[in-house]
């Protein structure tokens, strides 16, 4: 019986176990073998050293329409950083955006040469609903780097927290 990987929605590791030359493609192949599964698949590249023997990669398998992204793990440490700063100043932009839409309009008068264009209650509560649909695009980013990344990346500022 086939073992089972042990976490379905998890990154699949493949173990890189032969390479060869392809001579009629041309191109090397290298064979991996998938340890949760048991199973094998061959990754033909015109680059000999590209993968090492008996090192272990991450399999990625992408929709057609998403693109994989390869990082070095301090720059996916740096990724995850910014968007966490992202999603904090969407947070901020909600709060005011929600103020703005409680407060009751002020009768400035625009100084010279000026308009004043505040947004009315309605404007407001618009522009905090779009902060919020991008807020949400954010998020979802930030939770799927977090199934795709490993645990324990280093963080970009040094702090271990």
């Amino acid at each position: 019986m086939l073992p089972h990987p042990s976490d379905l929605d998890g990154p699949i590791e493949a173990v890189c176990a032969a390479t060869y030359i392809a001579d009629r493609i041309p191109a090397f192949a290298f064979v991996f073998r998938v340890p949760a599964t048991g199973s094998r698949f061959t990754v033909y590249t015109r680059d000999q050293n590209r993968y090492l023997i008996s090192s272990t990669y991450t399999l990625t398998i992408s929709d057609p329409g998403h693109v994989p992204l390869w990082l070095a793990a301090a720059e996916a440490a740096l990724l995850r950083h910014c968007l966490d700063l992202v999603e904090e100043r969407w947070h901020e932009a909600i709060a005011q955006a929600d103020a703005g839409a409680t407060r009751p309009p002020a009768d400035r008068i625009p100084e010279p040469n000026h308009l004043n264009m505040e947004p009315t209650t309605d404007g407001y509560s618009a522009i905090a609903g779009r902060f919020r649909d991008e807020l949400d695009r954010v998020q979802a980013m930030r939770a799927r780097l977090e199934q795709i990344l490993p645990a324990g990346l280093p963080d970009p500022d040094g702090d271990p927290s």
